[in-house]
């Protein structure tokens, strides 16, 4: 899904920006008893299908809770550090393993699980970056996905929402019960991104520890 900027609204799943966009989850409805909404991929207001998605696709969960991480030279330094920074202070503390192998793995049955990339390809509008399902397992779950990011300089704020896309953490209006893509509860899944959200906060963390 994609992420756009302020004046802007996307519904394609993965991309972020400056301003509104949509995302999908979908844990459970038992876990929509205790949190105040479930954003985990799939959602009754998230429920396209997980196949093998291009540039602009959707994204799923992903495939399970050892979750591998790959960023691409194209990403600058900066960048690197501020994605690390992210799983690290953010993810690794949940349910799921980050572990950076030595060498990434675009095909077979054990892919890296998230492959990070920049690149203007694929942008238009105002979108600032976007994830999809490179190669769907199940109907629910991926095995590797892609983030890429518009610009190099992201924050920490769209590292940690592009990151949340990829395991399946959807924007508000997904959400189900639906709710705002600016809510207080979302975290980092907001958006537009306004830079001084970077944390998960607990409903996304409940949501990432009910489904791994």
């Amino acid at each position: 899904m994609s992420r756009v900027s302020r004046n802007a609204t996307a519904v394609a799943v993965g991309i972020i920006g400056w301003a509104a966009v949509f995302a999908t989850s979908g844990a459970t409805n038992a876990m929509a008893n205790t949190l105040p909404f479930d954003n985990m991929y799939p959602t009754e207001n998230a429920n396209w299908p997980c196949v093998d998605y291009g540039v602009h696709g959707n994204f799923c969960q992903t495939d399970n809770s050892t979750l591998t991480v790959w960023l691409q030279g194209t990403l600058s330094s900066g960048d690197k550090t501020t994605v690390k920074g992210r799983l690290a202070n953010q993810y690794s503390p949940t349910d799921l393993a980050v572990q950076y192998p030595a060498s990434p793995s675009y095909s077979g049955s054990a892919e890296t699980d998230i492959v990070y990339q920049q690149s203007t390809s694929g942008m238009s509008g105002s979108t600032i970056g976007f994830t999809w399902c490179d190669d769907a397992v199940s109907s629910t779950r991926c095995d590797q996905q892609y983030v890429r990011f518009r610009y190099h300089g992201i924050d920490a704020e769209l590292a940690c929402h592009e990151t949340g896309h990829a395991v399946g953490l959807t924007h508000g209006q997904n959400a189900f019960p639906a709710v705002a893509n600016d809510n207080s509860s979302l975290g980092c899944m907001e958006t537009p991104d306004i830079g001084n959200r970077p944390s998960l906060g607990a409903t996304n963390v409940g949501a990432i520890n009910a489904t791994y």
